[in-house]
């Protein structure tokens, strides 16, 4: 048996190390060809293993890609759970979410990148919810369309900058960048709120 078909020894995500190589083959070919144009086959062969090995730890390329982005959603889940939004600063917020962002930045990079990924029915629920929460802590919700409006703006404007930056680019670097970012949005957002109250 390969490693990729072999339960093994639970990692610290609670996944066997055979799952784990098939989770990370699986981003690396989502990431090269997307998530259509990516089979369990091409996973397989990228592992130099079966198909049924594989299909011992995920039977279809929803069940892959719901794992890769499980353990992101269950930390913004903790995130959100950690108090009212208004009760801290923006500030300490964008940082908490750059944080974030960096902590699953190859997953991240990716679901930016491919759209059909996250129109996926497995994720459509999931994304919203995300979506939503990170509005909340990022802007504190107020003014319902307008923080719609600047919330998804916000998400767009961080994730495409860290897709946009090199791979090579430093998680330090990085996290001065898209705080700054970030902190500029967020004063936008609280201006427009401003400019819209009578």
């Amino acid at each position: 048996m390969t490693s990729a078909d072999s339960p093994g020894t639970a990692t610290s995500g609670g996944r066997s190390p055979g799952a784990q190589r098939v989770l990370d083959a699986a981003l690396e070919l989502f990431s090269e060809h997307g998530f259509e144009g990516t089979s369990l086959q091409d996973i397989a062969t990228r592992l130099g293993v079966t198909k049924a090995a594989v299909y011992y730890h995920f039977h279809t390329k929803d069940e892959i890609l719901l794992a890769l982005v499980e353990p992101a959603f269950e930390e913004l889940f903790a995130l959100a759970q950690s108090g009212p939004y208004a009760q801290r600063g923006q500030g300490v917020q964008i940082t908490r979410y750059v944080d974030y962002l960096l902590r699953h930045r190859r997953v991240a990079a990716y679901l930016t990148r491919d759209a059909t990924a996250m129109s996926r029915p497995c994720l459509v629920e999931k994304g919203a919810w995300f979506r939503g929460r990170v509005e909340a802590m990022l802007l504190g919700g107020d003014g319902e369309e307008l923080g719609a409006i600047w919330g998804a703006a916000t998400l767009q404007a961080l994730a495409g900058a860290l897709m946009a930056a090199s791979p090579e680019a430093s998680d330090e670097w990085l996290r001065e960048e898209l705080t700054e970012l970030g902190a500029h949005l967020s004063a936008g957002y609280r201006k427009a709120v401003r400019r819209r109250r009578p």
